[in-house]
Order: structure tokens, then C-alpha cells, then sequence
């Protein structure tokens, strides 16, 4: 139940659910064009990286996948091998896919929003009047993409794993809508970038600058 004696409440939260085809459809698209190497293009603003640690995983699964698929397509008889490799073709897509997600979906940080993104998993808006402070801390959150913290009201996180390296918390709280149960009125988020500090300081940087009178 909503505390209507609790402080006014800025509304935001993640991406619109997409149909499958839609998904396949843009992960697709963003694996083509990270494989053709174009370049990604995003509104003005600066681009925070993330999830690098996670796509190195990930390339380590599919060597090891190809390597132990190929074993296997020479131990199944013929009449089960385009079976096989149908899957393996699209375990390959959507491995890579996931990859090309991630890195085309850096975190976006402009003078009225900072936007937090999960690639294949949503993404949370913050209006940059809504921050009050950022710093580094290294944990975890059980889950992945936007989704509510265990054990802590009023924490969300957003991130692609469940790793998270730096929070930030709000002068107001923010009416975050999930992809599913009710919404939840953070007052702080956990999130994560390929280098937190630099995070920290470009997010710290405008708060200091919204500030200033």
C-alpha cells in the first residue's frame, strides 16, 4: 500500500516487456552489427561500459562449447548430426547475440537522466535531479536485470549478473515499475560498470553540478 505521508515520488522504470519476435528481432540486429563492427548510435551523453567480465564468461562457454560439440558430432550417427548442428548454430546466436546486447547498451549519463542498461534485460531511468550521492561498493544481488534487492526496502538493482560494484542513493525516492510484482519505491540502486570509479565520478560530477546554485 502506497504511505501517502512519504515524500513525492518521481515515477520511472524499465524498458516495456517485448514479444519474443521483437527480442530475437533486436538481438539480431545488434549481433549484426557488432560483428560488422558499426558504430553504436546513442543519444548525447556520456557512455558508461558494462558486463565486460560477463561477455569474457560467455566467450569462454562457447569455445568450450564448440569444442565439445564437435566431439559429439563425431559420436552421434549421421541421420542425428543436422539435428545437432541446428543447435549448435543457434547456441552460437544467441551467445553472441546476448554479447552484441551488452556491449551496444552502455549505461547513458546526460544532464536531465541517467539511464541504466542490461542489454537483453530492460533498463531503469533516474532523473539526474533524483541523485544524491554514488560511491563504490563491491557485492552481489541474487537475479539479474531490474529486479527488487532481498532483505533491503527500497533497493533495487540492475545489472545483467548478479554482481554489482557501485550504488548509488536518491535525495528522492524514485517509483520503480518491475517486469513483474508491484512496483517499488527505491531509494537506492545497486548497479554495475566495467570500471566502477570512473562510474562513480562521472555520476558524482553531476550531482555535484546540480548542486552548485
Amino acid at each position: 500500500m502506497h504511505d501517502h505521508t512519504a515524500p513525492e515520488s518521481v515515477e520511472t522504470g524499465s524498458a516495456a516487456r517485448r514479444s519474443w519476435t521483437r527480442w530475437t528481432g533486436a538481438m539480431l540486429r545488434d549481433l549484426g552489427n557488432w560483428v560488422a563492427r558499426r558504430p553504436v548510435t546513442l543519444p548525447e551523453g556520456q557512455r558508461i561500459p558494462h558486463s565486460s567480465d560477463v561477455r569474457m564468461i560467455v566467450w569462454a562457454f562457447v569455445g568450450t562449447d564448440l569444442v565439445t560439440g564437435f566431439v559429439i558430432d563425431a559420436m552421434i550417427p549421421p541421420a542425428g548430426r543436422a539435428i545437432h548442428l541446428l543447435w549448435m548454430v543457434f547456441s552460437l546466436v544467441v551467445s553472441l547475440g546476448f554479447c552484441a546486447m551488452t556491449a551496444r547498451a552502455p549505461h547513458l549519463l546526460d544532464s536531465r537522466n541517467l539511464r541504466l542498461c542490461t542489454g537483453a534485460f530492460g533498463e531503469l531511468t533516474i532523473p539526474v535531479d533524483a541523485l544524491a550521492s554514488v560511491r563504490v561498493a563491491h557485492g552481489s544481488t541474487q537475479g539479474h536485470g531490474l529486479r527488487r534487492v532481498p532483505d533491503e526496502e527500497g533497493a533495487v538493482a540492475c545489472t545483467v549478473s548478479a554482481g554489482t560494484n557501485f550504488v548509488i542513493d536518491l535525495e528522492e525516492p524514485v517509483l520503480v515499475r518491475l517486469r513483474k510484482g508491484e512496483p517499488v519505491l527505491a531509494r537506492r540502486i545497486y548497479a554495475a560498470a566495467d570500471q566502477p570509479g570512473e562510474a562513480a565520478r562521472l555520476i558524482g560530477r553531476s550531482v555535484a553540478r546540480r548542486a552548485k546554485p
